[in-house]
């Protein structure tokens, strides 16, 4: 195993051809692409209430989870991040109402493999099967 600058593990072939292969995903540097493992990637709509006062704020936010990379490098799973970003960026006045998850078969970006940064959302899976959970008893359940 090797790590690249991020400290993020990965392995590569013997054969030399420079294809890193991380927990979650597959970089091509030669194409500059990167394709997530199937089911690892995917397309998130999160909904909450926010409460001020007696006031009810409705927000949400739309999100490519791309565990490894981009904002989620600390992440391989999907649920850590949200459980993290409830608890640091919403405050305690939240409720997280609904939560869909389109996981993803074909999930490939471009992305410059010397920086690692990602580029734009190349190829996604036609095909996603949205999943809704809600949180139940500290846990997200399928619903």
């Amino acid at each position: 195993m090797a790590k690249d600058f991020r400290n993020i593990e990965y392995h590569t072939n013997q054969d030399g051809d420079g294809v890193r292969y991380y927990a979650c995903s597959t970089l091509n540097p030669k194409w500059k692409d990167l394709i997530f493992h199937k089911n690892k990637g995917a397309i998130v709509l999160i909904k909450w209430e926010f409460h001020i006062g007696k006031d009810i704020k409705n927000l949400s936010e739309t999100f490519n989870f791309t565990p490894e990379f981009g904002k989620f490098v600390e992440y391989q799973n999907l649920f850590d991040y949200i459980n993290q970003m409830c608890r640091k960026e919403k405050n305690m006045n939240m409720k997280i109402v609904d939560l869909q998850v389109s996981w993803q078969k074909e999930f490939l970006f471009k992305i410059n493999p010397l920086t690692l940064e990602l580029g734009p959302l190349w190829i996604s899976d036609l095909e996603q099967i949205k999943r809704n959970f809600k949180w139940d008893n500290n846990d997200w359940i399928e619903v």
